[in-house]
């Protein structure tokens, strides 16, 4: 469970940086058009989206990954306690959100339009935060599982590698002897 959250923070940490840089490098380039028509928003909500599901499959590639180096053994079953645990945790900071703000002051920010061009068209925070949650979780699961294979693979070739006596013996670590000293 320890190499689980391990995964989880690490996944947490990677999707802060590459959200925090993937969202400047969009806005550094698109720049910050608020001039748009309702299909360009409802283009805009999806590119967001889309984004936010890449961010989360990289993010949990990398704690699944994390995990299973950690853990040994089965990657499968360390990439999907990395997501189980992920959905646990949010889930938990979820619920903490709704006990300060309260749950009606949370839903009226999600249902007020973020552009209303003409009525019934309006596209809301609501609605671009819940196809980047859907799509995430998606992907959430896939990038665990694909991670801790790849995490479980690399353990395996390592082990396998210092258990075989054929094998050049790799450079002196901590314990081993001493070289002269350097100046």
């Amino acid at each position: 469970m320890l190499a689980a959250a391990a995964g989880v923070l690490a996944a947490f940490g990677s999707f802060l940086v590459l959200a925090v840089l993937i969202g400047a490098s969009g806005i550094a380039v698109v720049g910050m058009p608020l001039d748009l028509a309702p299909r360009d928003w409802h283009r805009l909500a999806t590119v967001i989206a889309l984004g936010a599901a890449l961010v989360s499959l990289l993010a949990y590639l990398f704690g699944g990954y994390v995990a299973a180096r950690l853990g040994g053994r089965d990657g499968l079953q360390h990439g999907l306690r990395v997501f189980g645990l992920a959905v646990v945790v949010l889930g938990l900071l979820g619920l903490l959100l709704l006990g300060m703000a309260g749950p009606v002051s949370v839903g009226t920010g999600l249902r007020q339009p973020s552009v209303t061009a003409t009525p019934g068209q309006g596209i809301t925070f609501g609605d671009v935060a819940t196809k980047a949650a859907i799509w995430s979780l998606i992907v959430m699961l896939l990038g665990s599982l694909a991670g801790g294979m790849l995490g479980g693979r690399a353990y395996r070739r390592r082990v396998e590698a210092a258990s075989d006596p054929s094998s050049p013996p790799g450079p002196p670590g901590p314990a081993g002897p001493a070289g002269p000293p350097s100046p």
